[in-house]
C-alpha cells in the first residue's frame, strides 16, 4: 500500500474509534434510562401545599401578541399556592403590551431602576394587576431575550423562579412537580419535559383536543423531544453532568441566579449567547465548584409542558443553527472548565462529552460520509456492503426508537395521565403512525436537522449574532363560557 493509502486508513479507524465511543455511549445513557425510568415512583409526588415556596413565573416575550394573552391566562388556572407571573415585552415591534393591558386590569407603577441587582436595558413602564393572580408586565428596550429574563429577575419576589417560553401551556400540576426537587437544599435547577403543542385545542389551561400533528416535522419533533431528548437529559442527570436545560420549560434558585448576575446579556456581563439556557447551566456549576457548593441540576420527565415547533424546513433549520451554534458558544465562553480536575465531572465528563459527542458531531458525520465515498471510489471498501450496512444501522436505530416510543407509552398508562396526552395519539391509526415516524426520524428529520447544525456550525466560526425567531402560528383556545375560538 501507498503512504497516502496508509494515512486514508489510519484516519478511518480513528472515525470507527469516535462513532464506536458515541455508541458505546448512546448505550450507556440508555441503560441509564432505563433503570431510572422503571426504578423511580410511578409518579413523582408534587410539593404538598403547605411546603410550597413562592414561585415567580418569567415570560420574556418579543413579537407575541398572537400567544401571550392566552398563555398567561393558562398559566393562571395552574394548580400551585403562591404564584406570580411576570411578563417582560422585550421592545415588541408588535402589540404584544397593548393586547395584554387591554385583557387584565393592570395599573401602572413605580418601581426604581436603581434598586435592580442586574442591569438591563431600560425600563419605559411597569405595571402589576392583583387578581386572579399576581401578574407583572415590564415594557423595556429590546436587549434580548437574556436582557428580557433579567428584568423579570428584578422584579420577581419568588424563591424559585421559572423560565417559560411565550408560548409554553404549563399543564395544572407542572408547576407542584417542578418544585417539589427544591426540597432538597442541594438542587439548584430543575427541568421538565417538553412535549409539541403545534394544532392541540385548549380550555381553560387543559387540552381538550388533540390528535397527532398533521405536518410530519412536528411529529417527527414529537418523537425526538419525548425520546432521544429525554434518554440523553435523564442519564446526564443521573450522572450529575447535564449542561443543558430547555429555557421553556426550567425552575432555578432565584438567590444563586442572582449570585451569578443573572442570564448572559449585553448590559450584565459585557458579552451575549443565542443560547441562554445552555450558559447558564454552565455558569451555575462553575459558581458551585469555584465556591464549593454542593448542588446538582435534575431532569424530570413527569412535570409536562407543551411549546410550539416549527413546522417548516426553513424554521427547523433556523431553530437547530440557533441551538448548535448556542452550545459552542457556551462551550468556548467556559473553555477553561474543560479538562480541568477542578470541575469534577464537569470539566472531566460532561463538557468534554458535549465538545466531541454533540457540537462536533456533525462535523464528523459528514467527515465519515466523505471518506466512505472516498474508500469506495478506491476500491478499498466494498460499495454495496457499505450500503448494506449504513441502511442497516439506520433501520436498527428506527426499530430501537420505535420499541422505546412503546415502552414509554405502555410505562405512562399506567402511570401519568399527562405524559400519556404528551404522546398525542387517539387511536390505533395514530399510533400506527408514531411508531412509523420513530422508525423513520432519523433518515428523514436527522438528515434536515444535520444541515441545520453544520449551518449553526459555520456561524459560530464566523461569529455570527442573529437570533433567527420564527413566527408562531398559536395553538386554539375555547372560551369554556361560548364554546367558540
Amino acid at each position: 500500500m501507498t503512504p497516502g493509502t496508509l494515512i486514508l486508513l489510519a484516519f478511518a479507524n480513528l472515525l470507527v474509534l469516535y462513532f464506536v465511543s458515541y455508541g458505546l455511549l448512546n448505550a450507556l445513557f440508555l441503560g441509564l434510562f432505563l433503570v431510572e425510568f422503571f426504578r423511580r415512583p410511578a409518579d413523582e409526588e408534587p410539593i404538598p401545599e403547605g411546603e410550597a415556596p413562592k414561585v415567580s413565573l418569567l415570560v420574556p416575550a418579543y413579537n407575541e401578541e398572537k400567544v401571550i394573552v392566552q398563555t398567561v391566562r393558562s398559566l393562571m388556572t395552574l394548580d400551585y399556592p403562591d404564584f406570580e407571573i411576570v411578563v417582560v415585552d422585550d421592545g415588541s415591534r408588535d402589540r404584544t403590551s397593548a393586547v395584554l393591558l387591554e385583557a387584565f386590569p393592570f395599573q401602572r407603577v413605580q418601581v426604581d431602576p436603581a434598586a435592580f441587582p442586574i442591569p438591563t436595558q431600560p425600563l419605559k413602564a411597569v405595571y402589576r394587576a392583583a387578581a386572579p393572580r399576581p401578574v407583572w408586565l415590564a415594557v423595556k428596550e429590546n436587549g434580548g431575550k437574556s436582557d428580557a429574563l433579567n428584568a423579570g429577575l428584578n422584579l420577581a419576589s419568588g424563591e424559585i423562579v421559572v423560565t417559560i417560553d411565550a408560548d409554553t401551556i404549563l399543564t395544572p400540576q407542572s408547576l407542584r412537580r417542578i418544585v417539589a426537587p427544591f426540597r432538597d437544599p442541594r438542587i439548584v435547577a430543575v427541568g421538565g419535559l417538553l412535549t409539541v403543542a403545534n394544532e392541540t385545542v385548549w380550555q381553560a389551561g387543559r387540552l381538550v383536543g388533540q390528535g397527532l400533528p398533521r405536518s410530519p416535522l412536528a411529529l417527527f419533533q414529537l418523537v425526538e423531544y419525548l425520546v432521544s431528548y429525554t434518554i440523553g437529559r435523564m442519564a446526564l442527570s443521573k450522572l450529575n453532568a447535564l449542561l443543558v436545560l430547555s429555557g421553556a420549560f426550567s425552575a432555578f434558585r432565584r438567590d444563586l441566579l442572582l449570585q451569578i448576575r443573572g442570564f448572559l446579556s449585553e448590559r450584565a456581563h459585557g458579552r451575549h449567547t443565542v443560547c441562554e439556557d445552555a450558559e447558564i447551566i454552565f455558569r451555575l456549576h462553575r459558581c458551585l465548584y469555584d465556591h464549593r457548593i454542593p448542588g446538582r441540576m435534575v431532569f424530570l420527565m413527569r412535570p409536562v409542558a407543551w411549546t410550539e415547533v416549527p413546522a417548516n424546513a426553513r424554521d427547523v433549520l433556523r431553530q437547530r443553527n440557533r441551538w448548535h451554534r448556542g452550545l459552542g458558544e457556551s462551550l468556548w465562553l467556559h473553555r477553561a472548565m474543560a479538562f480541568d480536575p477542578k470541575y469534577g465531572r464537569i470539566g472531566l465528563f460532561a463538557i468534554p462529552y458535549y465538545l466531541f459527542f454533540e457540537f462536533l458531531a456533525p462535523f464528523m458525520k459528514v467527515l465519515a460520509f466523505l471518506l466512505i465515498g472516498l474508500l469506495v471510489f478506491l476500491d478499498l471498501v466494498h460499495g454495496p456492503f457499505v450500503l448494506t450496512l449504513i441502511v442497516v444501522s439506520l433501520l436498527v436505530y428506527g426499530l430501537a426508537t420505535a420499541i422505546l416510543t412503546t415502552t414509554i407509552e405502555v410505562r405512562f398508562q399506567k402511570t401519568s395521565p399527562d405524559n400519556v396526552q404528551a404522546l398525542r395519539y387517539q387511536g390505533l391509526k395514530d399510533w400506527l403512525l408514531l411508531i412509523l415516524a420513530s422508525l423513520f426520524v432519523e433518515p428523514v428529520f436527522g438528515t434536515l436537522r444535520l444541515i441545520g447544525q453544520l449551518w449553526g456550525f459555520w456561524d459560530f466560526l464566523i461569529g455570527k449574532r442573529s437570533w433567527y425567531k420564527y413566527e408562531r402560528q398559536g395553538v386554539t383556545h375555547v372560551d369554556p363560557l361560548t364554546q367558540k375560538e
